[in-house]
């Protein structure tokens, strides 16, 4: 279905989702625990599933997805474009509406869903094995919730778990150990366009239970 024109079309880079919903930090701690699974098989049946585990669906009002869509795309134009913009605040529901709705978002629609406790984001994925990374496990599935602290120093963008479950049950500790050694937003922040777009950010934060993007007050000349 072709959607109207009441946002802009650009197209949207990996820093910006990033930041957003969390969710290539996610997948990038989640990538970490299926390393281990890899090397170590007769772990598969005990943290992971058959089937997928059904998420939490979230539907906004129309108007209200609109103007959420149109705040996002606003806020994105003036971080690319090098311009002065307000902070971009989006709660855990209006995020899911947007992974919901938004074609850019079409592979993680049904797989992802994103909450925000306190000043923790909390994700929780549904994903197929063998769509990310791992076909040997063809049919299974890997359902989990990781919860983590988001944040901006220096100029990079930072992910701190606190917990992964998976299958329901807690992460044994040398895999929560190891997946802490990564660079969780290495991706995101290795990118040069990335890097350049969060040059452009004060800060990244949850408050008031809403995730909060806080560009530079003046851009500097370009």
């Amino acid at each position: 279905m072709t959607e109207p024109n009441t946002t802009p079309k650009a197209r949207r880079g990996c820093l910006f989702y990033g930041c957003l919903t969390g969710i290539v930090c996610l997948v990038a701690m989640l990538a970490a625990v299926l390393i281990g699974l890899h090397q170590l098989k007769k772990m598969v049946k005990e943290y992971t599933d058959t089937g997928p585990l059904p998420l939490p669906q979230v539907q906004l009002p129309p108007g209200e997805l609109e103007r959420v869509k149109r705040q996002v795309d606003e806020f994105r134009l003036a971080i690319q474009e090098n311009r002065s913009a307000s902070p971009l605040s989006l709660t855990g529901d209006e995020i899911n509406a947007l992974i919901a709705n938004d074609p850019a978002f079409q592979a993680l629609k049904g797989k992802v869903n994103v909450s925000i406790e306190g000043d923790r984001v909390k994700g929780q994925v549904s994903l197929p094995m063998d769509q990310i990374g791992l076909p040997r496990f063809r049919g299974r599935y890997l359902n989990g919730t990781a919860t983590f602290a988001l944040s901006l120093q220096n100029g990079a963008l930072r992910i701190e778990p606190d917990q992964v479950l998976v299958k329901g049950k807690p992460l044994p500790a040398v895999y929560l150990d190891a997946i802490r050694k990564q660079d969780l937003a290495g991706n995101v922040n290795n990118n040069p366009s990335a890097a350049t777009a969060l040059s452009r950010l004060q800060s990244i934060r949850i408050e008031d239970g809403k995730l909060v993007i806080v560009p530079k007050s003046e851009q500097p000349a370009k």
